[in-house]
């Protein structure tokens, strides 16, 4: 057999081949598959299974890497996130209720929600932080004020945020540890660090937060 006969003689070539007759094409000539089988018997090329390894070991440690979702939020100057496993939704603002005698900086009142009754806490007052400090002119149409409903299994709460970033993921095992204080957020209340497009996230620390929500209306 001529080496690549099916690039000269052959159906890519000239046709000039006496065995096209008979087989028409050659991809049905058993020299064209005796070539091609003939490729598997090749020896490999040097390093080729010590390459093809360190391939594959890389893809099963990066399988490895597991990650979690956090819903990010802003509250004034601060990135906060927690737990997408608490999240419920994001609001638009509404009409919160006062409760007589029961009202604090801490607890603003109830508001309804599909026709339950929602507690409204401050997490902005609860960490310590300051007022928005945008204007609604610097804010544009991008940046809104929203409230988020969350919800541990045990009762659902309300708090206003400046804005969400929306759900994103971090590798837990690569959190950075928090410095003693996160702005004036008390450190015990935060989980971990991590970034997102050079915005430091402080990753609340979910139980501890819901703990001090039942705190707050006690």
């Amino acid at each position: 057999m001529l080496e690549s006969c099916w690039n000269t003689i052959g159906y890519a070539g000239d046709r000039s081949c006496p065995e096209l007759e008979r087989w028409s094409h050659c991809y049905h000539c058993p020299n064209f598959t005796s070539a091609g089988l003939s490729l598997l018997d090749r020896e490999p090329p040097e390093g080729y299974l010590d390459e093809n390894t360190e391939a594959v070991a890389i893809a099963k440690e990066e399988e490895q890497i597991e990650t979690s979702g956090a819903v990010v939020f802003r509250i004034s100057r601060e990135w906060l996130a927690l737990s997408s496993h608490v999240f419920v939704s994001v609001l638009e603002k509404r009409t919160v209720r006062p409760v007589p005698h029961r009202n604090s900086r801490m607890f603003r009142g109830l508001t309804s929600l599909q026709g339950q009754i929602i507690p409204v806490v401050s997490v902005r007052e609860l960490l310590g932080l300051e007022a928005e400090y945008l204007t609604e002119e610097e804010k544009g149409f991008r940046v809104y004020s929203r409230f988020i409903c969350v919800d541990r299994g045990f009762g659902r709460w309300i708090f206003g945020v400046d804005e969400v970033l929306g759900v994103h993921h971090y590798a837990a095992d690569a959190l950075m540890d928090a410095p003693a204080t996160v702005a004036k957020a008390p450190a015990a209340y935060t989980r971990g660090l991590f970034e997102i497009d050079e915005k430091r996230i402080s990753l609340l620390e979910d139980e501890l937060l819901f703990e001090a929500f039942n705190r707050i209306i006690k």
